[in-house]
């Protein structure tokens, strides 16, 4: 029987491919690129990547993903299924030695905000349903951080640059117990979520919602919210090496004197915590008081929703649960 033509590949060999770990894969030919962040993996050259042990990925700075090796070869460097089946299945090395290099990313597209409804009522009723104070969503609403899309009547989280022009949205569903989140086409992830105050402290967080969380927080606690500045980073891609791009952004059109990283109750976020720690404390050893507070929930919002639920009012300024990671 003859072989099947070079633009061809079996059912037997794409079987094969689709067996091949993708960890196990890079490992193999890009060990020095490989790193471990908590439970998954990223590349040293692109950190908004990240590789899970059950093979999923996301390219988080060019919204592109996949479940797989073959998806990953073909996406990120470009080739075609074939190729990318054939290599996996060790009959192609030649072509492996191009994955040393991801592909260049492409172009930023042009970032546009998602047409605006003509009221806020559901993604404001969301939020309440997430027990953020509704004086807090107000202002929100009033400053631009926050509104409701017309086509699918997502919250859509709004971050600006120092002159006040949009750069970033994340887009969050209202529907109840739905998870969609994503962020809109073109964004800058070092223009995130901030909701800025008067004062000198800043509150770090992982989504927009958990930094409505401790504002809530700190208002139910009697604090004056309004005082302090509150990031969100988009996510938790904290590298040991540099600080995530939301966050450099912040410090470079701010000063503050205190830094509070709020981040997740789970092993990425303590994980970005720590390195964050370190970073700051490295870079900003007298200027910047830097402390951590811990959710005893999984994050903060599922703190505030306990705290509603139990009708108690502790603010988390300083964190029932702070973490001395300057050991």
């Amino acid at each position: 029987m003859s072989n099947p033509p070079r633009d061809r590949v079996t059912a037997e060999q794409i079987e094969r491919a689709r067996s091949v770990d993708l960890v196990s894969f890079l490992q193999q030919y890009q060990p020095g690129e490989l790193k471990r962040v908590g439970q998954s993996w990223t590349l040293r050259s692109h950190d908004s990547m990240r590789i899970s042990a059950n093979g999923k990925w996301n390219w988080f700075s060019q919204s592109i993903g996949g479940s797989d090796a073959i998806s990953y070869l073909s996406k990120v460097h470009g080739m075609t299924f074939q190729e990318a089946v054939r290599t996996l299945g060790g009959e192609d090395y030649q072509t492996a030695a191009t994955v040393r290099t991801a592909r260049e990313p492409p172009p930023r597209k042009p970032f546009v905000l998602p047409p605006k409804y003509s009221n806020n009522r559901r993604a404001f009723a969301y939020l309440c349903s997430r027990g953020i104070d509704p004086e807090i969503i107000n202002h929100c609403i009033k400053h631009g951080l926050l509104y409701e899309d017309a086509n699918h009547h997502n919250a859509v989280f709004v971050g600006h640059d120092a002159q006040g022009a949009a750069k970033y949205a994340m887009l969050r569903s209202t529907i109840t117990n739905s998870s969609f989140k994503i962020e809109q086409t073109g964004s800058d992830k070092q223009y995130g979520f901030c909701m800025r105050g008067s004062g000198a402290t800043l509150y770090v967080c992982e989504a927009a919602i958990d930094a409505l969380s401790v504002a809530t927080l700190r208002k139910l606690g009697g604090r004056n919210w309004r005082q302090d500045t509150y990031l969100a980073l988009g996510g938790v891609t904290a590298s040991a090496e540099k600080l995530p791009t939301a966050l450099t952004r912040v410090l470079h059109d701010f000063s503050f004197k205190r830094i509070v990283l709020s981040l997740d109750n789970d092993e990425p976020g303590q994980c970005a915590a720590r390195n964050i720690f370190t970073l700051l404390r490295k870079q900003y050893p007298e200027q910047i008081d830097v402390r951590t507070c811990v959710p005893q929930a999984k994050d903060f919002n599922d703190q505030l929703r306990l705290k509603r639920e139990q009708n108690a009012q502790p603010p988390p300024s300083r964190g029932t649960r702070e973490i001395a990671l300057s050991n």
